[in-house]
């Protein structure tokens, strides 16, 4: 399969990602001053691996799934809000008044383009690696993950940065620049435009089926019980979930059964679903792994969260309590307690879906087996004739959720509606919700901090992050979101 490419190389402040520094997430540790050939960095398989290793460190970083992108899509939604009693954090996004240089959106902007420079220069170097047969096998299962993690990146980037896919009839509104290679010197970088939203998700796809395709179904070089590589159904899961974005539902569904099939997932029963926290559980399908000395510590999502930590910012809304039945498991992730110390809320519903504190070695799910139940249960009633295969897929969810949820009959519109509704139950605090109203196009209501309510309608241009000021400044040829002109 022929990858989509596009002449754009990469946006100078992301040559970072090159760089000399002693974060050990960073890709490549090389110091520009002693002219160090990257061309010698990705050389065989040890250099590759650790390369790959690297760029997964980057997904780890507050700025990403470590925080920023599980709060945001809450956050912006009607699922959470920042307590009155608060260290400043992301208050701007909870009050809708984010400006072009707010230092959030610029830093995910930033991490978000180094995973793609990284994923860019794997690939590159990593195909024409001549390498023993013997570990042709691993090679080939590392570009597969870089292919995946180059998706990943910029399934985010245009999610955060451009309106939804359907925004248009074809897709054809601005998007992110769709960098699909990247050069390792100064002379390599220019200042691309902005790709449509087509093209972006184009790319995607593309990359997301090549992964598919050269993963093969039993991982190399991992075992399968580890969840924080992208594997072959991993992949095929996180392609699911961006069909149905699309709105190709028979693809979305497709890939959603052939993952739901293949048997090395479960879900958790009901008495152990507070055991989502364990990293590697069997109903996770990719994760962003943490450990006691590779974490983010006191900038944890679960220190932004947690009573008792640092922090504790960010609250669930009263809307959002109210949307469990008492019955409903995952009604006990959220707590009626009151916010600690002076000053706070009390009461104040309390998020303890995140909870270790202490060590931080607390997984991030990116996609879990849920999801993929419900990517189905969405493509197969935006479908004719699939209500009752909707509905089933719809079931499998609540009821593990609920023992006393009922066989579900409503059909059209209401089924969808409760899809959405058990997407937003099942998926709370884990970046779903302000990607799951836009792409609707449904309008709701955001709670603020003091009883604050902004109503939020269908056509807001807010929802959409800006492209960094600073970005704005050094790329001549970058154009600002409709709404922060």
């Amino acid at each position: 399969m022929k990858l989509i490419k596009y002449t754009s190389k990469i946006l100078p402040l992301m040559v970072l990602a090159l760089s000399f520094g002693a974060c050990k997430k960073d890709l490549l540790n090389i110091n520009p001053q002693q002219q160090t050939d990257v061309e010698l960095v990705v050389i065989d398989l040890p250099t590759t691996k650790a390369a790959v290793m690297g760029t997964y460190g980057l997904l780890q970083s507050a700025s990403y799934y470590g925080r920023t992108m599980m709060i945001l899509p809450d956050l912006m939604a009607d699922n959470m809000y920042i307590s009155k009693k608060n260290s400043k954090r992301y208050i701007n996004y909870d009050s809708y008044t984010v400006a072009t240089n707010d230092s959030y959106a610029n830093a995910t902007w930033n991490v978000l383009y180094r995973t793609v420079v990284n994923a860019n220069i794997i690939i590159s170097k990593g195909k024409v690696l001549t390498v023993p047969e013997s570990e042709t096998a691993e090679v080939n299962h590392l570009l597969g993950e870089a292919h995946a993690l180059r998706a990943l990146a910029n399934f985010d980037l245009v999610r955060l940065y451009a309106a939804p896919y359907n925004a248009t009839a074809d897709a054809s509104h601005i998007g992110v620049p769709v960098v699909s290679e990247s050069g390792t010197s100064k002379e390599d970088i220019i200042s691309p435009k902005r790709n449509t939203v087509k093209e972006s998700y184009d790319q995607i796809v593309a990359d997301l089926k090549r992964a598919v395709e050269i993963l093969p179904t039993t991982p190399v070089g991992f075992t399968a019980s580890n969840r924080g590589h992208i594997s072959h159904y991993a992949a095929e899961a996180l392609l699911a979930r961006v069909y149905l974005y699309m709105g190709d539902y028979v693809n979305a569904e497709l890939a959603a059964t052939n993952v739901i099939n293949n048997g090395k997932y479960t879900l958790l029963s009901n008495a152990n679903y507070l055991n989502f926290r364990t990293q590697s559980n069997s109903e996770s399908i990719f994760e962003v792994l943490f450990n006691t000395t590779s974490n983010n510590g006191t900038d944890a999502l679960s220190n932004f969260l947690t009573q008792g930590g640092s922090y504790g910012d960010g609250l669930a809304t009263d809307n959002l309590f109210n949307a469990y039945k008492a019955t409903d498991v995952r009604r006990g992730f959220i707590v009626k307690s009151k916010r600690t110390g002076s000053g706070g809320e009390d009461p104040a519903y309390v998020i303890t879906k995140y909870n270790n504190i202490s060590t931080y070695d607390e997984g991030i799910k990116v996609i879990r087996f849920a999801e993929v139940y419900l990517i189905r249960a969405e493509a197969r009633a935006k479908q004719t004739g699939k209500d009752a295969l909707a509905a089933a897929d719809l079931d499998v969810i609540a009821k593990r959720a609920d023992l006393t949820a009922t066989t579900t009959t409503a059909t059209g519109t209401a089924l969808i509606n409760l899809i959405i509704t058990e997407n937003r139950k099942e998926f709370a605090f884990e970046g779903h919700r302000l990607f799951d109203l836009t792409r609707n196009k449904l309008a709701f209501t955001k709670y603020g901090m003091s009883d604050a309510v902004l109503p939020i309608p269908n056509t807001s241009l807010k929802t959409v992050l800006p492209i960094p000021l600073n970005e704005m400044n050094s790329n001549p040829n970058m154009e600002q979101n409709e709404g922060y002109k």
